[in-house]
C-alpha cells in the first residue's frame, strides 16, 4: 500500500517502515467517520485485530468496565446471551478479552485461523457498536449490578459480576493504594476515578447513565482499530467497511485536560487485615511522582533502570539503608505508565507507624547523596542491557505479540501521537547510554525528588475496617428496604424472579445459529510436531530444539530431584530463588546482580514438578537466555553462581525469606482461587503433593514459621541451602535443553562447570491427605476448589467435557447467576478433576454446581447439541500460540514425562473424535467425585461462615 491509496472506504495516510520490529506500519482513515486504523505489517500467521475507544470516567461506578462486560453479551446480528462464551466454546483463537484501562477500553482478537478471524472480527464489531444491552437491561443487571429479593419479606443484597471483581480487588492493600493516590495526584481529570468502579459506588450506576456513556463514546468517529500480522487486506477492510459505513462522522470531546502540578499534604488512609495479625508493623507508606506525558519514553524506560538500580536487590543502595535499620521490610519503585501524564511511585511495606518519618528520612538522604556522588554506572548499564535484551527477545508471557504492539502503540496514539513511539526505541536506549556519562539519570532522579507534582500517603492496618464495612452494607441495605414503599418490595422482587427466569432461559436453535463457527475440516488432522534432536555428551542427555531465537540461545538445565523427600522441598525452592541473588566467594550480591543483567537476559531456577505414569518428577531448572555473544560470559557466569554462591549471610537471607512470605501472602488474596486448588488437589496424586508443597498454603506455613523462628532455624537452613547446592548441581543429575543453536563445544564447558556428587536413592512421595478446609482472609469474596481423582487414565474426551463445563454449565450456574468473576474445570489424563471459583460470593453454591457438573453433561449427550464445536475450542487449549523459548520448554517437558509423537497424536485424535458416549462416560467418573475428599475455600469470614458443616476446619491464613 501506498500513500492516499484508497480501499473500502478507508484511506492510507502514511507508510512508515519500522524496521525494528520487522514492520511497516500502515495509517489509515475512514473517510465517512474518521476512525483511525492502523495496521502492522509484518509476517506473522497469528492474526490480531482490535478496537479501541477512548472512555473517560467521571465517577467511580465503573460504568466502563462495567460496559467492557456487558456489549458482550449480545449483539443485533449475534442475538445470543454470550456471544463471548459462545465464541470460547467454539473458536481457534489464540486470544479472545476485553480490557478496561483507566482511559480508554479495548477489544482485541487474535487466530491463527483466516476464516475464525474474520468471524471473530464480525462479532466483536457487532458487540461494540450494535449491543443489545442498550435496548435491553439484562446485561447491565448481570454484569453489573442488581437488587436481589427473593421475597417482599426476604432479604434484600446486591449481586453482580463486576460488583464482585471490585470487591475481590479491593481486598488487595495494593488496589486500595494505587485508587487513591491516583485520586491525589489527579484532582481535575479522569484519573482520579477508578475506571474499574469502587464496589461502595458501583450500585449508584444508573442504567441511564450507562446508556448515555455508550452512546457519548463508543461510536467510529472515536474508535482506533489496529492490525497486526499477515492479514487478507481485501477481506479485513472490506468487513470493516461493511460495519463502519452505516456511521456518520461525529465531533468528539474526548480530550483528556492535562492535570495542574498539585501537592497535597500526606493522607492517611486504611486496609484490612486479619483479627490474628500483628499490625505493630503492618503500615504501608507511598509517594507518586508525575514526571512528564506520554511523549517522554525515555523518562520510562529511565524509570525501569532506576527501579533496578535502587531496589533491585537487598543490597542495592535505596533497599540496604531501610532494611539495615529495621525501618520497612520491602520497598518498590515502579513506574505506571501507558496514561496521559505517567508517574513513579515508590512503596515502602511494613513499617512502623512511629518510624514513618525516619523512614522518609532516609529515602531523602539517601537519594540526595546518590545524586550527589553519582548513581553506580555499571549497575546502570547492566540495567539498560537488561531492557535491550527484553526488547530484541519480546517475551510477552504468552500474550500474543500482536496484541502487546497494539497496546503499546495505543500509549502515544490514543492523545494523537505517533503510534510507532514505544515500538521502535533503538534510538532511546542510545540517548540513554549517552546519558549514563553525563549525569542525565541524577537529574532525573532529582527532577523526582523535587516535582511541583506528587502525593504521599500512610496506609494503616485495620482489624475492625472489614466487619464495619460489612455491617455498613447490610446496614444500608436494611435501610433502603425500611425505606421502599410495598409496590417497590413488590415489584423488584417480581423483577428479580423475571431477572432468574430469563438467566435460566437458553438461547434458541435459531440464536445460536447466528453465530459463525468453524468446522472440524478446519482442523487438522495431524499434530505440527516442534522438532527436536536427543543425544549425549559427555554422559548427559542433551535436547535439541533447533528453532529461529533471534540470535538468542535459550538453555534449560533439568536437575532432579527424585531423591529429595518432600518435606526438603522448601528449601529446593527456597534456593532457586536465591540464586544469583546472594553472594558469590568471589562477588558481592551487587556484582553478581550486574554481570547477570549485562551479560545474560534470563537467569532464574524453578522448582517444578512434572508427571510420567502417575509418578511425580520433580526437577530444578535453570533457565538462561543469552546472546549468542555472550557465551563464554554465560559459561563464567552459571559456574560462579551455581557452585560459589554463599549462603552465610543470614540476615540476608532472613530478609529474602520475610519478603517472599508477604508476597504469598497478597497471592492468595488476589488469587486465591490457585492456591485452594493445590490445596484441594493435593491428595489426587504424587504431583498434586508436591505441587502443593512446592507452590501453595504448606509452602507458606513454612515461610511463616521459619520467619517466626529464624533465631532457632537460620544456622540449620543456612547449612542446608550450602548442601542441597554441593549436592544438586551435579552432572550425574542433569538433562540439558537447548532451543535455539547448538554449539556443543560451549554446552560441554558449561556441563563441565557442574560438580560430580553421586544421586541418591529415589524417595517415595506419600500423597497427602486432604479433607475440606477453610482459610480465612481479610476479603468480601471468597474463591473455591473441589478436587478428586479417577484411578483410571482419563480418555481425551475429558478435555472436551473441561471446556464443556468451563463455558456451559460453570459459566452459568457460578459466574452469570452467582455472581462469581471467574469459574472452570480443569481434568487431568493422570485422572485427577479440579474444579474452581474465582471472587465468589457464594462458593457453596458453586460446590452444588461442581456436584452437578455429570448431570450436565448426560443432559447435554441426550440432546440434539453436537458436539463439534467445543472439540474445536479444545483442540485451541492443545494447539497454544507459543513462542520458541516456550516451543523449546513443552518439547523437553514432553520428553521427559514420556510424550512421545506417537501419543501427543493419539491424544489429538481423540479430542478431535470426541463422541457423545465417551462424555457420556466422563459424565460417571464426575458423579463418583462429587465425595470427592480434597475441598477448600479461601475467603472471608461471611463467605466461610456461609459454608457451614461442609468445611471441617477454618483458619486464619496469616
Amino acid at each position: 500500500m501506498n500513500q492516499n491509496d484508497r480501499l473500502h472506504g478507508f484511506v492510507v495516510k502514511y507508510v512508515q517502515e519500522l524496521p525494528e520490529i520487522k514492520a511497516k506500519l500502515v495509517r489509515m482513515e475512514y473517510e465517512k467517520n474518521g476512525a483511525d486504523l492502523c495496521w502492522l505489517d509484518r509476517d506473522d500467521d497469528n492474526m490480531t485485530f482490535g478496537i479501541a475507544f477512548k472512555t473517560i470516567p467521571q465517577d467511580d461506578t465503573g460504568v466502563f468496565h462495567i460496559l467492557e462486560h456487558s456489549v458482550l453479551s449480545g449483539s443485533k446480528k449475534y442475538p445470543v446471551k454470550e456471544p463471548f462464551v459462545e465464541l470460547l466454546k467454539s473458536s481457534m483463537n489464540t486470544f479472545l478479552n476485553a480490557f478496561t484501562y483507566p482511559d480508554k477500553t479495548v477489544y482485541p482478537v487474535c487466530s491463527r485461523n483466516r476464516q475464525d478471524f474474520l468471524n471473530l472480527m464480525d462479532v466483536y464489531l457487532d458487540a461494540v457498536l450494535h449491543p443489545l444491552c442498550i435496548e435491553d437491561p439484562q446485561a447491565f443487571l448481570q454484569e453489573g449490578w442488581h437488587y436481589e429479593l427473593e421475597s417482599p419479606e426476604g432479604e434484600l443484597s446486591i449481586n453482580g459480576v463486576v460488583y464482585n471483581e471490585m470487591k475481590g480487588a479491593y481486598a488487595s492493600p495494593d488496589t486500595v493504594l494505587n485508587s487513591e493516590l491516583s485520586r491525589l495526584l489527579f484532582p481535575d481529570n479522569c484519573y482520579g476515578f477508578d475506571s474499574g468502579g469502587h464496589p461502595d459506588h458501583i450500585p449508584e450506576l444508573t442504567y441511564e447513565n450507562y446508556l448515555a456513556s455508550h452512546h457519548r463514546f463508543y461510536h467510529p468517529s472515536n474508535a482506533r482499530i489496529f492490525l497486526d500480522g499477515s492479514i487478507d487486506t481485501d477481506a479485513v477492510l472490506g468487513k470493516l467497511d461493511q460495519v463502519l459505513s452505516a456511521f456518520d462522522r461525529l465531533e468528539m470531546d474526548t480530550a483528556i485536560p492535562m492535570q495542574a502540578a498539585v501537592k497535597p499534604g500526606e493522607h492517611t488512609i486504611y486496609y484490612e487485615i486479619g483479627p490474628e495479625e500483628d499490625a505493630s508493623n503492618k503500615a504501608i507508606l507511598a509517594k507518586g511522582m508525575v514526571y512528564g506525558t506520554y511523549r517522554d519514553a525515555g523518562k520510562t524506560l529511565a524509570a525501569s533502570m532506576l527501579r533496578t538500580v535502587l531496589c533491585g536487590s537487598n543490597e542495592a543502595p535505596l533497599m540496604r539503608p531501610l532494611l539495615e535499620k529495621g525501618l520497612a521490610e520491602d520497598m518498590e519503585f515502579e513506574p505506571l505508565d501507558g496514561v496521559q501524564q505517567p508517574y513513579t511511585v515508590l512503596v515502602l511495606r511494613n513499617v512502623k507507624p512511629e518510624n514513618k518519618d525516619e523512614a522518609w528520612n532516609t529515602v531523602e538522604t539517601t537519594l540526595r547523596g546518590l545524586i550527589r556522588d553519582g548513581l553506580d554506572k555499571k549497575q546502570l548499564h547492566a540495567a539498560l542491557d537488561a531492557l535491550e535484551f527484553t526488547n530484541r527477545e519480546k517475551e510477552f508471557g504468552g500474550m500474543p505479540t500482536g496484541l502487546i504492539y497494539g497496546l503499546t502503540a495505543m500509549e502515544s496514539w490514543l492523545y494523537d501521537g505517533d503510534p510507532a513511539q514505544n515500538l521502535c526505541r533503538e534510538e532511546v536506549f542510545r540517548t540513554l547510554r549517552e546519558g549514563i556519562d553525563n549525569g542525565y539519570f541524577e537529574r532525573f532522579l532529582e527532577e523526582l525528588l523535587d516535582a511541583p507534582h506528587q502525593a504521599a500517603i500512610c496506609m494503616l492496618p485495620s482489624k475492625t475496617l472489614g466487619a464495619e464495612k460489612r455491617e455498613r452494607e447490610l446496614r444500608r441495605l436494611a435501610e433502603i428496604k425500611g425505606e421502599k414503599s410495598q409496590a417497590w418490595l413488590d415489584e423488584t422482587a417480581k423483577a428479580f424472579a423475571l431477572f432468574r427466569e430469563r438467566q435460566n432461559t437458553p438461547d434458541t436453535p435459531e440464536q445460536l445459529a447466528t453465530l459463525p463457527v468453524l468446522s472440524l475440516k478446519d482442523i487438522p488432522e495431524e499434530n505440527v510436531p516442534i522438532g527436536q534432536q536427543v543425544s549425549t555428551l559427555d554422559g548427559v542427555t542433551v535436547l535439541h530444539e533447533n528453532l529461529d531465537t533471534n540470535g538468542i540461545v535459550h538453555l534449560e538445565l533439568y536437575f532432579t530431584l527424585e531423591d529429595i523427600p518432600a518435606g526438603k522441598m522448601h528449601a529446593v525452592r527456597l534456593l532457586g530463588q536465591l540464586l544469583g541473588q546472594v553472594a558469590t566467594r568471589s562477588k558481592t550480591v551487587l556484582e553478581v546482580r550486574r554481570e547477570l543483567n549485562s551479560k545474560l537476559g534470563r537467569f532464574r531456577a524453578d522448582a517444578v514438578v512434572l508427571e510420567k505414569d502417575r509418578s511425580a518428577l520433580p526437577y530444578l531448572v535453570l533457565r538462561v537466555s543469552l546472546l549468542e555473544s555472550r557465551k563464554a560470559d554465560a559459561v563464567a557466569l552459571i559456574g560462579e553462581v551455581l557452585q560459589n554462591s554463599r549462603f552465610d549471610d543470614q540476615e540476608f537471607i532472613f530478609n529474602f525469606l520475610r519478603q517472599e512470605r508477604m508476597g504469598l501472602e497478597q497471592a492468595v488474596i488476589s488469587t486465591g482461587n490457585r492456591f485452594a486448588a493445590l490445596r484441594a488437589g493435593s491428595g489426587c496424586s504424587e504431583k498434586g503433593t508436591l505441587d502443593e508443597t512446592i507452590s501453595g498454603i504448606t509452602h507458606l506455613r513454612w515461610l511463616q514459621d521459619t520467619e517466626r523462628d529464624f533465631d532457632g532455624k537460620k544456622d540449620a537452613l543456612c547449612a542446608e541451602l550450602e548442601a542441597l547446592k554441593n549436592r544438586l548441581f551435579s552432572k550425574s543429575r542433569v538433562l540439558a535443553n537447548v532451543t535455539g543453536s547448538l554449539d556443543t563445544q560451549w554446552l560441554r564447558e558449561v556441563l563441565s562447570v557442574l560438580g560430580d556428587a553421586p544421586m541418591g536413592v529415589k524417595v517415595p512421595v506419600e500423597v497427602m491427605s486432604v479433607g475440606h478446609e477453610g482459610f480465612a482472609i481479610p476479603a468480601e469474596i471468597g474463591f473455591a476448589a473441589k478436587a478428586g481423582k479417577w484411578e483410571q487414565r482419563l480418555e481425551p474426551a475429558a478435555f472436551v467435557a473441561s471446556q464443556m463445563l468451563t463455558y456451559g454449565h460453570l459459566w452459568t450456574e457460578v459466574r452469570v447467576k452467582g455472581g462469581a468473576y471467574g469459574t472452570g474445570m480443569r481434568a487431568g489424563t493422570n485422572g485427577s478433576v479440579v474444579f474452581t471459583s474465582y471472587r465468589d460470593p457464594d462458593p457453596l453454591g458453586a460446590m452444588a454446581a461442581f456436584d452437578a457438573s455429570g448431570q450436565f453433561l448426560r443432559d447435554f449427550c441426550d440432546s440434539d447439541e453436537t458436539v463439534d464445536r467445543y472439540i474445536i475450542s479444545t483442540m485451541a487449549e492443545i494447539d497454544p500460540l507459543m513462542t520458541p523459548r516456550t516451543k523449546g520448554t513443552v518439547a523437553a517437558s514432553r520428553y521427559l514425562t514420556g510424550r512421545s509423537a506417537e501419543k501427543q497424536q493419539e491424544e489429538r485424535s481423540g479430542v478431535l473424535h470426541t463422541t457423545k458416549e465417551e462424555l457420556r462416560r466422563f459424565s460417571r467418573v464426575l458423579d463418583a467425585m462429587r465425595e470427592a475428599e480434597g475441598i477448600c475455600v479461601v475467603g472471608g469470614k461471611n463467605v466461610l461462615d456461609a459454608c457451614g458443616d461442609k468445611l471441617d476446619t477454618v483458619e486464619a491464613l496469616q
